[in-house]
C-alpha cells in the first residue's frame, strides 16, 4: 500500500534527477504494472493478464509505457513549476489538462483500505484507464492547498526526488532524513572535524 501521494512516488520512479545520467526505476512495460500493483492501481490478477496479454501484443505495451513516462514528465514539469514559482512550460500543461480531462471508461471511486481510492470496474482498457488515478492525485495536489509544500531533495549529489513538506516550520530541505540528509549531515560533520589543512 502506497504511504506517499501518488503523484509525488510516480514522479519520483526516476532518481537523480539533477545529475546525469538518470537512473530509471520504470524501465519497461512490466516494471510499470508491477509499479501500478504495488500501489493498489491493478490487482495481481488484472497485472499477469495484462503482462500476459502485452505478450502477443507488444505494441500495445509500448503505446501504453510510453503514454506514461509522457505523463510522468508532464506531472514532473508541473510540479517543479510550483517549486520554482514560475510558469510551466506550455507542452506539459496542454497534456496534463487534456489527459486529466480525459474520461475514464472503468473507473469508479470504492473505499479500500481505510480509504477512498479509485478503482476499475473492470480490467483496465487502455492506458488513460490504467493512469487516471495518478493524473488526478496530481490535479489534487497542483491545485490544493499543499501545493505550496511541494519541494525537491536538495542532496548535493543530484537526487531530484520531489516530497511535501509536512514539517511545522516548513523547512525540510531533504526528501529523506533517513537517505539523503543523514548524507549531507555527514558530510557537513566530516567538513567541520577535519584538521586544517588537510
Amino acid at each position: 500500500m502506497p504511504t506517499e501521494e501518488l503523484a509525488i512516488g510516480f514522479v519520483n520512479t526516476v532518481a537523480w534527477r539533477l545529475r546525469s545520467p538518470t537512473e530509471e526505476r520504470l524501465d519497461s512495460p512490466e516494471t510499470l504494472l508491477v509499479w501500478l500493483e504495488q500501489n493498489d492501481l491493478l490487482s495481481g490478477g488484472e497485472r499477469r493478464r495484462m503482462a500476459r496479454g502485452w505478450t502477443t501484443r507488444p505494441r500495445d505495451a509500448t503505446a501504453v509505457y510510453e503514454t506514461a513516462l509522457r505523463l510522468r514528465e508532464a506531472i514532473y514539469e508541473l510540479l517543479l513549476s510550483l517549486t520554482k514559482r514560475k510558469r510551466p512550460a506550455a507542452a506539459a500543461l496542454k497534456y496534463f489538462g487534456d489527459f486529466v480531462s480525459h474520461p475514464p471508461s472503468t473507473s469508479r471511486l470504492q473505499w479500500q483500505h481505510g480509504r477512498l481510492t479509485w478503482c476499475g470496474k473492470t480490467a483496465p482498457r487502455n492506458a488513460h484507464d490504467l493512469l487516471q488515478p495518478i493524473a488526478w492525485s496530481a490535479a489534487e495536489l497542483l491545485t490544493g492547498s499543499r501545493a505550496v509544500r511541494i519541494k525537491q531533495c536538495q542532496d548535493d549529489r543530484g537526487c531530484g526526488w520531489l516530497f511535501i513538506d509536512e514539517s511545522r516550520l516548513q523547512n525540510r530541505r531533504w526528501c529523506s532524513m533517513g537517505d539523503c540528509g543523514n548524507v549531507a549531515k555527514a558530510r557537513r560533520h566530516r567538513h567541520r572535524t577535519r584538521p586544517r589543512g588537510a
